[in-house]
């Protein structure tokens, strides 16, 4: 005789997918949205798109965005969430104060860091001419953020 089947509890149907794992606390997050300026840091309803394992994201820079470091350059800041949830939010790793870190395409990348109830004012930016687009890339498992200029696509690369 095959068994009686448990019930999952009272958990109302399509709460979860039943593949996946309950995640244990600290489990990376399973999807990554951007959290901008540009969108009055609501979490952007789309997730960032994974290529290859590395997320990608486009920003351009607004003609309305904050002043940048250039003459004529904009900048726009944005964190990451994790599971479209604040608990979950990447930011810059460093010291425990407000800052912005700017990443230029071919620069540094900068490594995030995910602790709860931490990181508010702690963003990063791309800055450039308005018009500008940039590929905002974020590696989970490295936890490491980098852009690219967004066109680089379609320009040869001598790499």
């Amino acid at each position: 005789g095959g068994g009686a089947v448990a019930s999952g509890g009272g958990e109302s149907p399509g709460a979860a997918p039943a593949a996946s794992p309950r995640p244990a606390a600290g489990a990376k997050p399973t999807s990554h949205s951007i959290v901008a300026d540009a969108g009055k840091w609501q979490i952007s309803s789309t997730p960032m798109a994974s290529d290859g394992g590395v997320l990608r994201h486009r920003i351009t820079v607004r003609s309305d965005a904050p002043k940048g470091g250039g003459p004529d350059s904009k900048k726009e800041e944005f964190q990451i969430v994790g599971d479209k949830s604040w608990d979950k939010r990447l930011y810059p790793a460093g010291p425990d104060r407000e800052e912005t870190v700017v990443l230029r395409p071919g620069g540094a990348s900068s490594r995030a860091a995910m602790e709860r109830g931490k990181g508010h004012g702690r963003n990063w930016a791309v800055e450039g001419k308005p018009g500008t687009v940039f590929d905002i890339l974020y590696d989970p498992e490295t936890m490491m953020v980098s852009c690219q200029s967004g066109f680089a696509e379609s320009s040869p690369t001598s790499s």
